[in-house]
């Protein structure tokens, strides 16, 4: 017997709440394992990542989360990224940042940084702050468009939701501080971006359209190693 039909026998003779309680630590573990063997099995140059997978994992990518389920890594971005320093062509990180703490939220960029190759990039999406705040102002319409899943109120409803997400939204950006997060973290070439359009081929139709309507897109792309002129043969002296 299996383990899924195991799990279904045990939830029919004790109960749904108990046999999670009591089969989650064993389901922790093996989430532990798998994730340790896949981190083994990794290259070492040219990863794809995609952080925060959630149900959306990308085939062929390195799919990262805190739950287990869709992610080939399961991994609190929290605590640092699994990647050893410069073995990452590309990061992905949509509607991400914004459940982080601001100190939290610029470590993982300064992770993202150590574990880019020189020239690799990172592409972050989040709810353009300074649109739905100009929106409040010039009340226009947008906190009240229909795209949102939730219906408001009022637009300060809006406000509140996109800010607090009923606990789930820690930090809220707009391009300044968005950029100036990037900036600390050691990026210096920042670039805003529009819904799947990208300096990476990997990552120009990466972003959920459906959510191009609220968001800020900016990537950033970690320095090229610059060649000494006067290492053997680069021209130098010889």
């Amino acid at each position: 017997m299996n383990l899924e039909r195991w799990r279904r026998l045990a939830s029919s003779l004790l109960g749904r709440r108990l046999t999670v309680r009591m089969t989650e630590p064993f389901y922790r573990l093996m989430a532990r394992w798998e994730t340790a063997r896949h981190l083994q099995s990794l290259p070492t140059e040219g990863l794809l990542v995609n952080l925060g997978c959630g149900y959306h994992p990308f085939p062929g990518w390195v799919n990262v989360d805190l739950a287990r389920g869709y992610a080939d890594v399961v991994w609190d971005i929290r605590q640092g990224l699994p990647f050893q320093d410069g073995t990452c062509r590309v990061i992905f990180g949509e509607h991400l940042i914004e459940h982080l703490t601001r100190e939290e939220a610029l470590h993982l960029a300064t992770e993202c940084y150590r574990v880019l190759e020189p020239g690799g990039i990172v592409r972050i999406s989040t709810p353009d702050s300074e649109k739905f705040l100009r929106s409040y102002v010039a009340n226009d319409g947008f906190l009240f468009s229909p795209a949102f899943p939730e219906i408001i109120e009022s637009p300060i409803d809006r406000i509140n939701l996109i800010m607090r997400a009923h606990g789930h939204h820690l930090w809220a950006y707009d391009e300044t501080s968005l950029r100036r997060l990037l900036q600390q973290a050691g990026f210096n070439q920042i670039v805003r971006q529009t819904c799947q359009s990208s300096l990476s081929i990997d990552l120009a139709d990466r972003d959920h359209p459906e959510r191009e309507f609220e968001s800020l897109y900016l990537e950033a792309r970690k320095e090229a190693r610059k060649i000494d002129s006067k290492e053997p043969g680069n021209g130098g002296d010889s």
